[in-house]
C-alpha cells in the first residue's frame, strides 16, 4: 500500500533531522584549511591568467607584424581586416591583465590576515573581487568561470562560518570600498601593461563595473 501524504512528509523530517544531527557530528574543515584552499584556487587561476596572458601576447605579436606587411604593400582592406581582429584580442588581452591583476591583490589581502578581524576584513572584499573578475572573465574563458565559481562557493562558506560567529551577515551588501579600490587599479594597471608592453596598444574597457 502506498505512503500518504502524512507518511512521506513526516519520512522527511526525520531524514532532514538526522542530516542535522550527522553535520554536528563531522564538522566543516577548520576555517584554517579553508582559507589555505582558497589561496592556493587563487593562485592556479592567477597562474592560469599568466599563461593565457603570453599566449594572447604572442597572437597579438604576429597579427601586428601581418598588418604592418599589409599596409607596407598597399593591401588595405587586408590591413584593416587584421586591424579589427587585433583590436578585439587587445580587449581579451586587457581584461586577461585585469582579472589577473585583481587576484594578485585578492591573493596578497588574505595572504596578509593574521588574525580573526583580519580574515573576516579581507575576505568580504576578496569574495567580490573573484565575483567580479567571474563575470568578466566568463565572457571568453569558460574554464576560469567554473573555477572562479567554485572558489566563490568556498569564499561564501567561510564566510557563513564567521557570520555564525559574529552573528552578522557577511554575504550581502553593496562592493565595498576596498574591493572597488583593488578593481579599479586592476583596470588602470591592465590598460598600462598593454601599452607598455604592445606596439600600438591602447584600448579603453569598462573594466571598473562591479554591477
Amino acid at each position: 500500500m502506498p505512503d500518504n501524504i502524512s507518511d512521506k512528509w513526516q519520512r522527511q523530517e526525520k531524514e532532514s533531522a538526522a542530516d542535522k544531527v550527522r553535520e554536528q557530528i563531522v564538522p566543516q574543515p577548520p576555517m584554517s584549511e579553508r582559507l589555505d584552499l582558497a589561496k592556493r584556487k587563487l593562485q592556479e587561476q592567477i597562474q592560469h591568467l599568466e599563461r593565457v596572458s603570453q599566449r594572447l601576447s604572442a597572437k597579438d605579436k604576429d597579427l601586428y607584424e601581418k598588418m604592418v606587411k599589409a599596409y607596407g604593400e598597399h593591401d588595405t582592406q587586408r590591413a584593416q581586416l587584421i586591424a579589427n581582429e587585433l583590436a578585439e584580442l587587445r580587449k581579451i588581452e586587457q581584461k586577461t591583465q585585469y582579472g589577473k591583476y585583481a587576484l594578485e591583490r585578492a591573493y596578497t589581502r588574505i595572504e596578509m590576515a593574521k588574525d580573526f578581524g583580519d580574515m573576516v576584513a579581507a575576505l568580504v572584499p576578496v569574495g567580490q573581487v573573484v565575483k567580479s573578475v567571474k563575470g568578466t572573465l566568463g565572457e571568453f574563458l569558460p574554464s576560469s568561470e567554473t573555477a572562479l565559481s567554485e572558489l566563490s562557493g568556498i569564499m561564501n562558506d567561510t564566510l557563513v562560518s564567521f557570520s555564525n560567529i559574529t552573528g552578522e551577515s557577511l554575504i550581502t551588501g553593496p562592493v565595498s570600498e576596498d574591493a572597488d579600490k583593488i578593481l579599479k587599479e586592476a583596470a588602470a594597471v591592465a590598460e598600462s601593461r598593454l601599452k607598455d608592453k604592445l606596439p600600438g596598444a591602447g584600448t579603453d574597457l569598462p573594466l571598473t563595473d562591479t554591477q
